[in-house]
């Protein structure tokens, strides 16, 4: 009987463990109604660019981006430990008349330096490093060059995406606030708000509404962010987006999950 007990006792264990792998992975906030050129889901907001196949072109030169900004947030200050990751992506096609690699270029982030929350949870060896912005707010910069730029192609079949993935293991959910591409000269090509919609194009880069920049004081004014409001809700990811292939390093992350779920849990509870 004890013996017994004891099993029970054990898998209980097993399963409060796991609960808190769970909970301890971090996801992204779903957009609720999502225009339809934006796939988003718990783990991945993909703006499609151009993509005939699904009537989405916004009349852009988008071959000529050099610059990809992303805006991130937390749905709870509570909860939110700085313990956010994932890659930022760019990815275009068809492989049969661009380059293979270029169907899904994959640039990592891991967390943030913010002093004045005292967070200094940032991997420094990461493609990307996250600015710091203030107010719980995050910034992802991509550069663009040969290994992960878009090609034009008149096609059928051609796609042009953008992507941020997340596998983080922060007890909050992360939120896009805003996404902007700019050309070599620091122009607008084409910026989203957080739940996909269109706020700033190259036509009217330079009437983009200065309250919607959260960028950093010593941002260059040619590449102020247009960032947008608040994000509420995503939608799974769908039609458009290639085989991602992530599957292996979110399972390398979620190693991680497990030890630290029990310690955040309990640093949270006291």
């Amino acid at each position: 009987m004890k013996l017994t007990k004891a099993v029970a006792s054990t898998a209980a264990a097993a399963v409060a463990v796991s609960a808190l792998a769970v909970s301890a992975s971090a996801s992204l906030l779903i957009v609720d109604n999502a225009p339809s050129h934006l796939s988003s889901g718990s783990g991945m907001w993909m703006a499609k660019i151009y993509c005939p196949s699904e009537n989405i072109d916004f009349g852009v030169d988008y071959a000529s981006i050099k610059t990809v900004k992303f805006q991130i947030t937390t749905d709870d200050t509570d909860f939110f430990e700085g313990m956010f990751g994932g890659a930022v992506v760019m990815s275009c096609g068809p492989t049969s008349l661009t380059p293979e690699d270029h169907n899904w270029a994959s640039s990592n982030f891991w967390g943030c330096i913010d002093e004045e929350l005292g967070f200094e949870t940032q991997d420094t060896t990461a493609a990307i490093l996250a600015e710091t912005l203030g107010d719980y707010t995050y910034q992802l910069t991509l550069n663009v060059d040969d290994s992960n730029c878009f090609y034009a192609v008149d096609s059928s079949d051609a796609y042009a995406q953008i992507a941020l993935q997340e596998w983080g293991q922060d007890m909050s959910q992360i939120v896009v606030k805003g996404m902007q591409c700019y050309d070599e000269a620091g122009n607008v090509v084409i910026a989203f708000d957080g739940e996909g919609n269109v706020v700033s194009g190259a036509a009217d880069a330079d009437e983009a509404p200065a309250d919607e920049a959260p960028a950093a004081d010593e941002t260059p004014a040619a590449e102020e962010t247009p960032a947008a409001g608040d994000v509420d809700a995503a939608t799974d990811s769908s039609k458009g987006s290639p085989d991602t292939g992530v599957a292996d390093v979110a399972a390398v992350a979620g190693l991680a999950i497990v030890a630290a779920g029990a310690v955040v849990v309990a640093k949270k509870r006291k």
